[in-house]
């Protein structure tokens, strides 16, 4: 790594004589604050940062407050609003506060008050910038709405505290609940002997949520001194950021660097745990703590009292991004509180256990206590504890006067569900993915609920060249470019091919074509006539149909296919890809395995990315895969089909099952561990160009 020195003659082009100055400030920020100082400097454009999307909301109530007569204009912007709405703002913002905003001044004072979400994309500036402590990298990127154009002046005050008015205090620290130190009550758990002190937000302990204390106390004693200083009344440039930078973080990332040499053996521990066992929290916890989940609410208020177990499509929710101590405050608020006759205010999204691998949307299942509330990424929202509008956003929470938020309107009510299929046999499935993967196509889609068109380049022209670029750079450094990117082209043809063959299994299709036959009676479906089936018609907009499948799934168990799918998915790869691999590139055993086991593992876990495989219980149980009579025909037409379209760089030869029945053994689907990375790097491409492919190709039916 190089590290570039910006030359001061470059300098003088960047800073383009503004003039910026830094204050720390020791009373708190507050609206009156605010107020005052607008009207003592004669304020035109103002920007108010804080840390919090409900410390922003009490400020916005508290300015508006005293706004009576509408001396101000004041606009609030954070992440918990609607798409449409935030762009709508966010258009206004760039205009108002635009760098020639001296020419079309009213001499109306413009107020901004924000969150993170200014610190980075949206070209604005003002003269006065009002920020909550933070640390230094986030101050500047702040900073940099201020006096930001040529020849500019602004003023940036940092204040430690904060101060919200009574009223509006619950709504201000409604995303500084301290969680980790609240007492845990469950469903049914009493609360009596829980004392306020107990479980009230600890206002009395200073926060800087969502950041460390550590480096905000570093940034403070920066700009204290900076304050203190003779030079307070200088503009801030680019050397003294600087200097204000490596004195904050440079001790911070030398703590953090020493702490992982530390603790190597648990980085990679925790490493292991996320990309190869798929542990969400390892993982949020390996790349920076991520303390939000991702909430929904339903479109239709006539679905809030739903039940357990009950499917969702998850394209028609809108979701926001809540911090975890949000979401404890109003669990916490709900247990104390359940005498309103409620009796749940989250459910949890999740993939549906023992259920059907093609059709499985997720499913709502109930939370019973707070650590099982923490441990869930997506979150069903009862729409009784939600307020949304226009002008504050979203609030959440037991105490506030929910407004039952709907999402927006659609625009074509009729875009299919991204879980709706249509008939189509064993061939043409494989044919359909095949041509996703060569050709572009133009279809609709659903995104946030809306139709939507949408233009689909080739997955080939996505992700070959990257492929074959990965081969050549990390596996075999001695292959030729066009050698690598067929061998790359040959693993997705390979792991399209096998990704089904679970489906050739009797009692699948033995299944599947009893559906169709009443699909075809009752819903207008199309004939199975005496196909081999990949999907089946299946609409689940279409209720008096997906009330019929769901009876029929109960009497009628499909098997799983995927697993089973890599099971078969080892002989077509010993009599094809290993032949070429050991004519073109490698006599290795070990990496010609490997290269097989990146195929495997793409069909196996095609569906599910933590699928295990068999173990022991499972062969036991399961004993063996019986295929139909006519599995090896349709293979074989599959060859036909598909290898004429793949080009002739590399020879492959044709492969097929021998036999109808296959005993079953173990079968380990945690193929790669932390030494073979490169491999399952590999592995997460092709799996990728697999699913793009299976989910487009419903697409062109």
């Amino acid at each position: 790594m190089e590290i570039i020195r910006v030359e001061d003659s470059d300098l003088k082009v960047i800073e383009a004589n503004r003039c910026r100055v830094f204050r720390a400030m020791s009373l708190p920020l507050s609206a009156q604050v605010i107020w005052d100082e607008i009207y003592a400097k004669q304020r035109q454009r103002v920007i108010i940062i804080c840390n919090t999307v409900s410390q922003a909301q009490g400020v916005y109530r508290d300015l508006s407050s005293l706004n009576h007569e509408c001396e101000l204009s004041i606009t609030l912007l954070h992440a918990r609003f609607l798409p449409e709405h935030r762009a709508k703002k966010e258009k206004y913002l760039t205009d108002i506060f635009a760098e020639n905003w001296r020419d079309n001044n009213d001499n109306t004072c413009q107020v901004l008050i924000a969150t993170q979400v200014i610190e980075a994309g949206i070209n604005i500036t003002c003269e006065v910038l009002h920020t909550q402590l933070c640390p230094m990298n986030s101050l500047l990127q702040r900073a940099g709405r201020c006096a930001r154009f040529s020849g500019e002046s602004g003023e940036v005050f940092v204040y430690r505290k904060m101060e919200v008015n009574q009223e509006n205090q619950e709504l201000a620290n409604t995303d500084l609940f301290e969680w980790e130190d609240a007492t845990d009550l469950s469903i049914g758990a009493s609360v009596e002997g829980l004392n306020s002190e107990n479980i009230e937000t600890k206002k009395s302990k200073e926060s800087f949520l969502p950041y460390q204390k550590e480096i905000c106390e570093l940034t403070w004693q920066v700009l204290q001194a900076h304050t203190e200083s003779e030079i307070v009344s200088h503009h801030v440039g680019f050397r003294i950021e600087e200097q204000w930078i490596n004195l904050v973080h440079a001790e911070e990332d030398l703590l953090t660097l020493k702490r992982r040499n530390n603790s190597q053996m648990e980085f990679e521990r925790r490493f292991a745990d996320a990309v190869f066992r798929g542990d969400e929290s390892a993982a949020s916890d390996l790349i920076r703590k991520v303390d939000n989940r991702s909430i929904f609410t339903w479109e239709e208020p006539g679905l809030v009292d739903c039940d357990d177990e009950q499917e969702i499509d998850i394209q028609k929710l809108l979701p926001f991004s809540v911090p975890v101590s949000t979401i404890c405050k109003a669990w916490r608020d709900f247990q104390e509180s359940l005498a309103f006759g409620d009796d749940w205010i989250f459910k949890r999204i999740e993939t549906p256990k023992n259920k059907s691998q093609t059709y499985s949307q997720p499913v709502l299942s109930s939370i019973s206590s707070r650590d099982f509330l923490i441990g869930c990424y997506r979150i069903l929202v009862n729409n009784r504890y939600i307020y949304y509008d226009e002008e504050i956003g979203l609030q959440i929470g037991v105490n506030i006067r929910g407004n039952r938020f709907n999402s927006t309107s659609k625009k074509e009510r009729t875009i299919t569900s991204q879980y709706r299929y249509w008939m189509d046999n064993y061939v043409g499935h494989l044919v359909l993915m095949w041509k996703c993967w060569r050709d572009n196509f133009s279809t609709k889609t659903l995104k946030n609920g809306e139709a939507t068109d949408i233009n689909y380049r080739s997955v080939r022209d996505e992700l070959l060249v990257a492929g074959g670029k990965f081969i050549k750079n990390k596996i075999l450094p001695q292959a030729e470019v066009n050698e690598a990117e067929a061998l790359f082209e040959i693993l997705v043809f390979l792991a399209i091919f096998t990704h089904d063959l679970g489906k050739l299994q009797v009692e699948w299709q033995d299944v599947m074509r009893g559906w169709q036959k009443i699909a075809h009676h009752r819903f207008e479906g199309k004939n199975p006539r005496k196909y081999l089936l990949a999907h089946t018609d299946y609409n689940p907009e279409n209720e008096q149909l997906k009330a019929e499948f769901k009876a029929f799934e109960k009497k009628n168990k499909r098997p799983n296919h995927a697993v089973e799918s890599a099971f078969l998915a080892k002989e077509i790869l010993h009599r094809s890809l290993i032949p070429l691999l050991q004519e073109h590139f490698t006599e290795d055993s070990e990496q010609i395995k490997y290269f097989r086991d990146v195929v495997i593992m793409a069909a196996g876990r095609h569906h599910s990315a933590w699928a295990r495989g068999f173990e022991s219980k499972d062969v036991a149980k399961l004993k063996q895969i019986e295929l139909c009579p006519e599995s090896q025909q349709v293979i074989a037409d599959s060859w036909r089909c598909m290898k004429k379209f793949l080009p002739s760089v590399l020879s492959l030869l044709e492969a097929n099952l021998n036999r109808h029945v296959y005993q079953l053994q173990e079968l380990d689907l945690n193929k790669f561990t932390a030494d073979e990375v490169e491999f399952l790097q590999l592995y997460s491409l092709v799996v990728r160009a697999l699913r793009l492919c299976d989910q487009r190709s419903v697409q062109l039916i």
